[in-house]
């Protein structure tokens, strides 16, 4: 089967432009919803579709509305939120949010080497 000729091409192409404006991969939105990564990405190719609890995690994560991932809406602002508040997302400006998006989409290596700068920065010392 084809890239987005499943049950819902219009869900699956706005889910995955959703992701990718929001710099997150497939496996941190599967992380952040606990499912499997193999899951989320047939969402995202339209071979099958979020139960209706996945769909309301989805939305929040995005901080979007159900017409705008189902393709009824209008425009998309990128916007990560946590829909369990276990980040507690709902405190961070929104500068913060799109250090954390950034953040979240580096290697690991640039992570490591970001928190060691910003340590400098603070005058934290590893203890």
């Amino acid at each position: 089967m084809a890239k987005y000729e499943g049950k819902n091409s219009s869900f699956a192409l706005r889910l995955k432009q959703h992701r990718e404006l929001c710099r997150l991969t497939q496996q941190q939105v599967a992380d952040i919803l606990n499912i499997n990564r193999t899951t989320y990405t047939k969402y995202e190719t339209g071979v099958s579709e979020p139960s209706h609890e996945v769909l309301r995690k989805i939305v929040s994560i995005f901080g979007t509305d159900y017409n705008t991932l189902l393709g009824n809406g209008s425009s998309f602002l990128p916007i990560v939120q946590d829909p369990d508040d276990t980040l507690k997302l709902y405190n961070l400006s929104n500068d913060e949010k799109k250090l954390l998006i950034a953040y979240r989409a580096m290697s690991d290596e640039n992570k490591a080497d970001t928190l060691n700068k910003m340590k400098e920065k603070l005058g934290i010392v590893n203890k």
